[in-house]
C-alpha cells in the first residue's frame, strides 16, 4: 500500500531523511507537530549517550520520516487521526478493532515508502 496512491496528492515532496530536512518540512506541512519532534529528538540524543549508540538516533529519524510522510497527504494524515479517535470511542472491541487495523495500515504504509 502506497501512501501516495491511497492518500491523493502530496503538499511537499519526500524530504530527505536529515534532522535538518525533516524539520524543514514538518515546519512546512504541520509546525503544530514541531514541539512533539523537539522532544522526541531530546529523548534520542539523551538516549544515544546513555547507550553510547547510535540507534535511538537512527529510530528517531525514521519515526519522523514516517510521520511526515503521513502528513505530507491531508488525507492520510485526517483518515489517521479519524481512525484514532474512533478507535478511541468504539462502542464493542470489534469496531475499536477495525479502527485501530486501519490506523495500522496507514502508519505501515508510511514505514515502508520511507524505507524504499
Amino acid at each position: 500500500m502506497s501512501t501516495q496512491r491511497d492518500h491523493g496528492t502530496e503538499l511537499i515532496p519526500r524530504p530527505a531523511r536529515t534532522p535538518e530536512a525533516l524539520r524543514a518540512a514538518l515546519a512546512a506541512i504541520a509546525p503544530e507537530r514541531l514541539p512533539e519532534m523537539d522532544a522526541d529528538q531530546r529523548k534520542a540524543v539523551a538516549a544515544a549517550i546513555e547507550q553510547s549508540s547510535i540507534k535511538p538516533l537512527q529510530l528517531f529519524m525514521i519515526a519522523w520520516a514516517a510521520n511526515i510522510e503521513i502528513e505530507r497527504f491531508p488525507e492520510a494524515a485526517r483518515e489517521l487521526r479519524r481512525a484514532e479517535y474512533m478507535a478511541n470511542a468504539a462502542v464493542t472491541l470489534e469496531e475499536s478493532r477495525r479502527y485501530v487495523r486501519i490506523s495500522g495500515d496507514i502508519i505501515r504504509a508510511a514505514y515502508k515508502a520511507v524505507s524504499e
